[in-house]
């Protein structure tokens, strides 16, 4: 924590600045995750796969655009999603209603998410917790985590990133080599039917948020040249391969439930699969809607926070 603060309300030095492959991971941790996979699977039940790419064709050059513009001014200012908004358009109040916005998203998500590593946690342990107790469990465990900043996303992103990216490819490989890929291609979809634009509009629902907090980890990159690769890499991974794959998979076994494929198909690995994506994205929430909280209370009172001290405190929310 000496050499990598979490600088909640300050700029972060450029002497300090990390790796490339330690920023990117953490932030293609945002959509090489379980709720990406999701989104896949139901574009794959639902549409047919040139107009399922086509909107992920669309809405990636539209994330692109808006994630690497973040990013661009998070590196250069060395500053947060929130600090951003207050001392670059917004203004204090400005950014006050910008950070509760950031935070009450994530929050949200962070309940999302911490039910499904409960539920996840509950059927590997046999029951024997219960969900409620796992619940209390995952989310203890998380803050704990996060309060350790930046240091512990990087931590969970080394492990989960390349694990996730591994298993998914592993499940893919298993079920499509029992199945025509062209005649997956060319299959009609058996789920209610989306439009191109519906489709659009929910791939940019689900991953906006992740570009309006790029900029709380861009701040850790050294040069603009990292901070587009890291949002290429992040396209690339999460919304081309995962969702591509889920696409397939979701035809191949005809639902876009992405538990039933992951358990069915890989069993104790695919329920890490699980509790291992919902932790790696939930402490990336966590740990942005503290810096927005953390901005907010700064203008309101005038006083440096204490981020481990908010982080506990945010998820007792």
């Amino acid at each position: 924590m000496n050499l990598i603060d979490n600088y909640p309300t300050s700029r972060v030095p450029t002497n300090i600045r990390l790796s490339f492959l330690s920023v990117t991971l953490v932030h293609a941790g945002m959509l090489t995750a379980l709720d990406q996979f999701m989104l896949g699977a139901v574009l794959g039940h639902s549409m047919t796969i040139a107009d399922a790419f086509l909107a992920i064709f669309i809405s990636s050059i539209i994330f692109g655009v808006v994630t690497f513009g973040l990013g661009f001014a998070g590196m250069k200012e060395g500053l947060s999603s929130s600090l951003l908004a207050r001392w670059c358009g917004f203004g204090q109040i400005g950014s006050i209603l910008v950070s509760l916005v950031i935070a009450t998203s994530l929050i949200g998500w962070f309940g999302v998410q911490n039910a499904v590593f409960a539920k996840g946690l509950n059927f590997a342990l046999g029951d024997k917790l219960g969900f409620e107790w796992s619940a209390t469990f995952s989310g203890l465990f998380l803050t704990v985590l996060v309060a350790f900043g930046f240091k512990a996303l990087r931590f969970t992103a080394w492990i989960a990133v390349p694990f996730f990216i591994i298993v998914i490819v592993f499940i893919s490989v298993r079920i499509l080599d029992n199945h025509n890929t062209i005649e997956l291609i060319n299959s009609i979809p058996t789920g209610k039917p989306m439009t191109l634009s519906s489709a659009i509009t929910l791939i940019m629902g689900g991953c906006i948020v992740a570009s309006l907090i790029t900029p709380d980890m861009s701040r850790y990159s050294k040069n603009s040249r990292q901070v587009f690769l890291i949002t290429m890499v992040s396209i690339i991974l999460g919304e081309f391969l995962v969702n591509g794959l889920a696409i397939l998979l979701a035809r191949a076994l005809n639902t876009a439930d992405v538990v039933t494929i992951m358990t069915e198909t890989a069993g104790g690995i695919g329920l890490l699969v699980i509790i291992f994506s919902t932790l790696r994205v939930n402490d990336i929430n966590l740990y942005s809607s503290s810096l927005s909280i953390a901005n907010s209370i700064s203008v309101l009172t005038g006083k440096k926070v204490n981020y481990t001290l908010i982080t506990h405190e945010f998820r007792s929310l």
